[in-house]
């Protein structure tokens, strides 16, 4: 059954793909469109822009005057991808091969830069005064800029000995918060003159569901619906800083901590199905995926009470978006 905010990302998503076509025209002959467009027809619900001109639009602004920006969120979410799919070495996105791997590591990272570029495109040719244009430039540049700390951290994190929870969410809250809250706190600068207090505000809700969220994938890597061809254990595979690695760090006695660095710290490539397996064994033996879910859900039940001071009648939507968007987005 579908709920409202699931139709309203559906009705938004439709004139994000019209405006994307426009933005970065299909079958061009440039060693770019082919690129991108295959990472691009691969799926993706189109969430995030949905969400910026749903909160334009419960806020009392005009959505279609969002639309622009909410387009260079998601362009922006594509070129995170591409580059990610590099530093990761995953071979696989929603069960395609990913750019790097179908047209080479030089076209990946240049498509992402192309990507990067129409982005703020987009935002420049925004339909609304520039005071706000402005503003814009300068939240998603922030937004860019703190995602990229968060990946460095992110990226010389994995397989190390000290890791705490702690320090996953310093990462997380970098690496996915201020991701995650840019087009919401978008549509309140298109929605309003006066957005300063509602922008603080949507920014500490970032904070909150995004590592919601990121606790969410983390847990999904565990399974096969994370589009990686029916991998399971990606992040293990990889000696990613997960939720369950930071937990379990903590928790684990010697001998179970020191089997859990050796594997993270291997080469993707030397780890295998049975270490794998190990280390889900070990997670499951200190309750780190019971308390990872109760952990995610506890946040998203923090981030109701900065949404009850969000100035809107309507506080249930903003409630739905992070219910919905902790349930784990593509």
């Amino acid at each position: 059954m579908q709920t409202n905010i699931e139709e309203s990302i559906k009705i938004y998503g439709k004139k994000i793909d019209d405006l994307l076509k426009e933005i970065i025209p299909p079958d061009r002959d440039d060693f770019l469109s082919e690129p991108i467009w295959h990472h691009l027809k691969t799926g993706g619900k189109r969430i995030r822009p949905a969400i910026c001109l749903i909160t334009c639009k419960e806020l009392g602004g005009n959505p279609d005057e969002a639309l622009h920006f909410a387009l260079a969120i998601e362009i922006l979410h594509n070129m995170f991808l591409l580059h990610d799919d590099i530093e990761d070495e995953d071979t696989m996105r929603r069960d395609q091969p990913t750019v790097w791997v179908k047209y080479g590591i030089a076209n990946a990272i240049n498509s992402g830069d192309y990507l990067l570029a129409r982005a703020y495109h987009s935002i420049l040719i925004s339909p609304i005064p520039s005071d706000r244009k402005l503003k814009l430039l300068e939240i998603f540049n922030l937004t860019y800029e703190k995602t990229v700390e968060g990946q460095a951290l992110d990226i010389n994190a994995r397989g190390v000995a000290d890791y705490t929870v702690e320090k996953y969410l310093k990462l997380v809250r970098l690496k996915t918060g201020y991701y995650l809250a840019c087009g919401m706190v978008g549509g309140a600068i298109v929605a309003s003159e006066n957005f300063e207090g509602t922008i603080d505000k949507i920014w500490a809700l970032g904070k909150l569901m995004g590592p919601a969220f990121q606790i969410k994938d983390d847990l999904i890597d565990l399974t096969v619906g994370k589009g990686r061809g029916g991998v399971i254990g990606s992040d293990i595979q990889e000696g990613k800083a997960s939720f369950l690695y930071a937990y379990t760090s903590e928790q684990a006695e010697n001998n179970d901590k020191k089997s859990l660095i050796e594997i993270m710290t291997k080469q993707r490539e030397e780890t295998t199905d049975d270490d794998v397996k190990h280390v889900l064994d070990i997670y499951n033996k200190y309750g780190a995926i019971d308390h990872a879910q109760q952990y995610a859900d506890d946040l998203i039940k923090q981030s109701y009470v900065i949404i009850d001071k969000i100035p809107t009648n309507n506080k249930t939507v903003f409630k739905d978006i992070a219910n919905f968007m902790a349930q784990r987005m593509t």
